[in-house]
């Protein structure tokens, strides 16, 4: 059998705390692998270690003969994960959500409507394709979250909790059809479920303590229970001394175990040696002896009692024997930074449709833009066929709305925990933090190219400067992916999106203000002229102001690309560091 999963000597640590002590296994095509543990045991950390959503301290991961760790994007594609929770956009649709899953995992267009559909019917969730997400209740949440993962016919399937917050009927279901697709994949469960372990795996692993404490089939864990192969005899009467003296001296048995039950009945539990079957001599020398019993049975052993005496704390853990590493050279064409950019922009933007986030951003910038251009700014009274009042409010609006729309961009995935299914997708970093950021950069151009309506009005009104007028407009789209690029780094910065508009807006504002006497007053004090250059160059209302009235340098358009370009890097960053814990 072929390892589709191979994990080597993998080891991380959070501070002082060890969450995976250098753990290997593998797992072949067409296994059902269970990962069992009590909580805090490393068993999470684990599964976020296999997918590529943290990176270890020590050791590494093949996915198909591909190494996680060197190509990350490559080997995930060639994963199906299921997170714990099942995290998804909530404002979504279930179709537009598994559109989106299936463009970034590279489905054909022509192909994806009947993929979807029957994806949909395997996982049963063809009635709720077209409510949200959010409204769902949690078993259907959980199978519209095995519908994405199961998408794109993946090599290797990472479920955690697969059937957490099912009813019975569905449990069955989704049980049955993991031992269906099992054949050509390999498989990993991640279940506090013992009886799933039992339903489907063909093999478990027993991680305590960061460390593997068992590593076998189901059968074989049991075969650890101190219960395995004893026999249980009920007898009728509370003097059992003479029973208990001859079952113990029955070739097999280590130990007889003495339980009173009710109306003076007592259980006698004979214990196995090695397993050995005992009961063939016990029911021969109950026969022999003629004792009076009411029954006599294999002892069923339960894989609660073998869980609990393997995770029992202060237990001393033997090493487990490192598994062969025989892997699939298989590996995929590695898809385009465009396509992935545009996936990631497109769902962005229907997520900002089907709230009210980005309508209350456009009548906002609208209301306040025009209220400051035409009553605050004096438009009809200052006799002139410009813009100069409209463009001036621009930075001190977007000072304050920008953090507002962006401040979730991050914060919000990392509440929700979406963010551990975004960071195991098949995508780069970069073309996750760029879609993200050019989504947000569309709104606000979207809403600018709604006040076009002022600039064909002063043309009515008189003969304006079109050109000064046009560059007007790219500086402030320019001045807006400033504080974007800004607040999107701020977001992924903080997991509260309030803490996070107060780092964007704090941010922002040291970026328009350092041009402004007050602060170059400050500083003419006891530092250099270049040194007040440097300050003042900082500031993207004093590059504005060059742009806004025509004035197109191209030192200007150099310092707002930069400055998009350096914070959607510490951006990228900021991202990156989660994976290390």
């Amino acid at each position: 059998m072929r390892d589709r999963v191979a994990v080597n000597d993998l080891s991380k640590h959070f501070g002082s705390l060890c969450a995976v002590n250098n753990i290997s296994f593998s797992v072949s095509q067409g296994e059902v692998l269970g990962i069992l543990g009590p909580n805090d045991s490393g068993k999470s950390t684990t599964m976020k270690l296999i997918t590529g959503f943290l990176w270890p301290d020590t050791g590494d991961v093949n996915i198909c003969n591909l190494n996680l760790l060197e190509n990350p994007t490559a080997a995930q594609r060639l994963i199906g994960y299921l997170p714990e929770g099942a995290p998804a956009y909530s404002d979504i649709s279930v179709y537009d959500y598994l559109k989106f899953v299936a463009n970034i995992r590279q489905i054909p267009r022509d192909a994806r409507e009947r993929i979807i559909a029957s994806v949909a019917a395997r996982t049963n969730i063809i009635e709720v394709l077209n409510q949200l997400v959010g409204s769902l209740s949690k078993g259907f949440k959980r199978r519209v979250g095995l519908a994405q993962a199961l998408l794109h016919d993946p090599a290797v399937l990472i479920l955690d909790e697969p059937t957490d917050g099912l009813d019975p009927n569905q449990k069955h279901e989704v049980r049955t059809l993991i031992r269906e697709i099992s054949h050509q994949k390999a498989i990993i469960i991640s279940t506090h479920i013992l009886e799933e372990v039992a339903a489907v795996c063909d093999r478990t692993l027993i991680i305590d303590k960061g460390s593997i404490v068992a590593n076998g089939t189901p059968y074989e864990l049991k075969a650890k229970s101190r219960y395995f192969g004893a026999v249980t005899v009920v007898v009728p009467s509370p003097n059992t001394k003479e029973m208990e003296v001859g079952l113990q001296a029955i070739e097999g048995v280590t130990k007889v175990e003495r339980k009173p039950l009710k109306s003076d009945r007592v259980e006698l539990v004979a214990l196995s040696r090695d397993g050995t079957d005992i009961l063939p001599n016990i029911s021969k020398e109950v026969h022999d002896r003629g004792w009076l019993v009411e029954q006599i049975l294999r002892k069923t052993v339960d894989l609660n009692d073998v869980f609990r005496s393997l995770t029992t704390s202060g237990m001393s853990h033997k090493p487990v024997e490192r598994l062969p590493n025989e892997r699939i050279p298989e590996q995929q064409p590695a898809p385009g930074l465009l396509r992935d950019v545009w996936a990631i922009c497109k769902n962005e933007l229907i997520h900002y449709f089907t709230t009210p986030v980005a309508y209350v951003f456009i009548i906002i910038f609208l209301i306040a833009s025009g209220s400051f251009t035409f009553f605050l700014g004096g438009f009809f009274i200052q006799g002139q066929a410009n813009l100069d009042t409209f463009f001036q409010f621009h930075p001190w609006l977007y000072l304050f709305l920008i953090p507002a729309i962006s401040m979730r961009l991050w914060s919000e995935e990392r509440r929700s925990g979406f963010v551990e299914l975004l960071l195991t997708i098949p995508v780069t970093t970069f073309a996750t933090v760029l879609g993200k950021f050019l989504a947000a950069w569309i709104i606000i151009g979207f809403s600018l190219m709604l006040t076009i309506p002022v600039w064909i009005a002063t043309n009515y009104l008189g003969s304006p400067d079109n050109s000064a007028i046009t560059t007007g407009y790219l500086g402030s789209l320019f001045v807006a992916g400033g504080y974007l690029s800004i607040s999107a780094f701020a977001s992924a910065l903080a997991r509260n999106q309030v803490t996070a508009f107060i780092i964007a807006a704090a941010l922002c504002f040291l970026f328009t203000v350092s041009s402004l006497a007050l602060v170059q007053d400050f500083f003419s004090g006891w530092a250099s002229p270049v040194v007040l250059d440097s300050v003042a160059n900082l500031s993207l209302l004093e590059h504005f102001k060059d742009v806004s009235h025509g004035v197109v340098d191209f030192g200007n358009v150099v310092f707002f690309l930069s400055t998009i370009a350096l914070f959607l890097f510490a951006n990228v960053v900021a991202v990156e560091r989660w994976k290390k814990g």
